[in-house]
């Protein structure tokens, strides 16, 4: 067929018409016993400039496509959808406290000003940090200073990494950052979902209706998410909205003029308004109109799953994978969650990893094993980095119970069974499922049986395919923290050192504090069990093998010839 553009769009040549018609003339040229077979001279040239020719003709078809936003990318996808009035969301910036210790009077520029360069410094990733605001003057001595990452997106921080001076000013001796970031960035819009707001945008234009209201809202630099909840009845709901009325919930930096604007200007006649944030706007007669709403309540929720390499050869990229899945994979307010989009996130950060044994969960109820009938001892719980009294092995379950409940934060704890049954079950679900950022975990075990006994949650913490927040206000959160991934990895798996030599070890994967050890220590070396740092002992020609073990008991190994 020939090149055109039709009712049906636009039309090329497929590559055998080409042949077809280049066999033709070739023949009409050298006679129709000319051969064109692939290995000859001839056949090469006419398949090269048929070739030039699809490409050609793929880069029109890809031009042409690209005039419907769905199919644009990148740059074109930005031109595209202004025309329906939207642009896409650019990132924001991390935000992270850097102690400077100085053993002088220093003056250190910030971001506030623009006739000196910003002081600057990096961390061990090769990421640059600016002060943000300037400090002349400064005291000798310690001081924690607010920098921010010098690219947009959620630059994460581990600390006691931002220790490289980039600007050198005498005076600073020292850099670092004791404590991860004060506040995390947010990558830019990504086509994906910069797409899906512009099949939403079409409703921008329209006054008065739901989906015109949160077109507008999603299009609010900084808004990252919104719900609108419609009640059509005369009486006020289960959720508190009053009858005939809507309850706008956001999530994100948006500015409230600009929520409490769309709100205003796209809500029905008379419609009623419900929320605890407010917002005066000044309406065209100059009296002021209050607009209601609230902002999104965070729900803190676990993933765990097992991170399978589809190679066989490289294992999965567990912290990347960890760090990536809390920038990529973001639910919006009241939004499900479900395996197949956490499988589809993990595979667009680590294409190598296959996703099996998933699961959501609220981690609500946790069962602790003990092993064995305790006769003396004692161990402690841990919640959110504060810790129980010790609980004896003797202690009846209403002890226990006011133990847990005495920890900041698990006052409607509730804790059943006992240490003689061996089984001690810890329920959150009365402390507000909100306010769940971690599990509890065990510290300071000293019960004794016959030996110490091993104080064990179960891993299973009612897992589901899918997970929905508990309320139409909440947005399900991950935190690096709260993602699970087995098996755990100890990373290096296999090295090599000469006695008496230094390696770091790094345990990847799992569950909370990992707790370094030897399985194995035939060289005499050291392993500091709290970092991992491992030194070969003076016998040489020997094998090492080390371990780590999480707080559920997960464990990973690895090996070391000592040389």
């Amino acid at each position: 067929m020939p090149n055109l553009i039709d009712a049906n769009g636009l039309q090329v040549n497929t590559r055998q018409e080409l042949v077809d018609f280049f066999t033709a003339a070739w023949q009409r040229i050298y006679g129709s016993d000319v051969n064109l077979a692939s290995n000859t001279p001839d056949g090469q040239w006419m398949n090269l400039n048929i070739q030039v020719i699809l490409d050609t003709q793929d880069l029109l078809v890809q031009i042409y496509n690209m005039f419907d936003p769905d199919n644009a990318i990148g740059v074109i996808l930005d031109q595209r959808v202004a025309i329906n009035g939207i642009q896409r969301q650019a990132g924001t910036y991390t935000v992270t406290n850097v102690t400077i210790t100085n053993s002088q009077s220093v003056n250190l520029y910030g971001l506030d000003q623009s006739d000196q360069a910003v002081y600057t410094v990096a961390d061990n990733a090769g990421n640059n940090w600016f002060l943000q605001a300037t400090v002349l003057g400064l005291s000798p001595g310690s001081h924690a200073l607010s920098f921010r990452a010098a690219t947009p997106g959620a630059t994460l921080t581990v600390p006691n990494t931002i220790n490289v001076p980039v600007t050198i000013v005498l005076g600073v001796d020292t850099i670092n950052n004791p404590t991860t970031y004060t506040t995390l960035g947010t990558n830019e819009e990504t086509d994906a979902a910069l797409k899906v707001r512009r099949q939403k945008s079409v409703s921008l234009a329209s006054q008065g209706y739901l989906k015109g209201l949160l077109a507008a809202l999603e299009n609010i630099p900084g808004v990252t998410s919104a719900f609108v909840y419609e009640n059509l009845t005369n009486v006020t709901n289960g959720d508190g909205v009053p009858g005939h009325s809507i309850w706008v919930i956001v999530s994100g930096t948006g500015a409230p003029a600009d929520i409490a604007q769309a709100i205003y200007t796209k809500r029905n006649a008379g419609c009623g308004m419900y929320g605890q944030t407010s917002y005066t706007v000044i309406q065209v007669n100059g009296s002021p109109f209050t607009v209601f709403w609230d902002t999104v309540l965070a729900q803190n929720a676990f993933i765990a799953f097992t991170a399978t390499s589809i190679n066989g050869i490289n294992q999965p990229n567990i912290a990347a994978i960890r760090s990536g899945i809390i920038t990529t994979y973001v639910p919006g307010v009241n939004e499900e969650v479900n395996i197949n989009a956490l499988s589809t996130a993990v595979q667009s950060i680590d294409s190598n990893t296959l996703v099996t044994n998933a699961g959501f969960s609220l981690g609500t109820l946790q069962v602790a094993t003990l092993s064995g009938v305790s006769a003396s001892g004692a161990f402690q719980v841990q919640w959110n980095g504060n810790t129980s009294a010790s609980i004896n092995w003797n202690d009846s379950i209403s002890t226990i119970q006011s133990k847990v409940q005495a920890i900041t934060g698990l006052s409607g704890a509730l804790v059943t069974g006992s240490i003689a049954s061996q089984t001690l079950s810890f329920n959150l679900a009365g402390v507000g499922v909100s306010g769940v950022v971690a599990l509890i975990t065990i510290v300071n075990n000293t019960l004794q049986t016959s030996a110490p006994a091993p104080v064990t949650f179960s891993f299973n913490e009612n897992y589901t395919n899918t997970l929905s927040p508990t309320a139409k206000r909440n947005q399900l959160v991950f935190t690096s923290a709260n993602i699970i991934i087995l098996p755990m990895i100890l990373s290096p798996s296999a090295s090599a050192v000469p006695a008496s030599s230094a390696i770091q070890f790094v345990g990847l994967g799992g569950y909370g504090t990992y707790v370094y050890s030897f399985q194995t220590n035939n060289s005499g070396g050291t392993i500091d069990p709290s970092t991992g740092a491992y030194m070969a002992g003076t016998t040489a020609s020997v094998t090492d093998t080390l371990k780590v073990t999480d707080a559920f008991g997960n464990t990973a190994t690895a090996t070391v010839q000592v040389i």
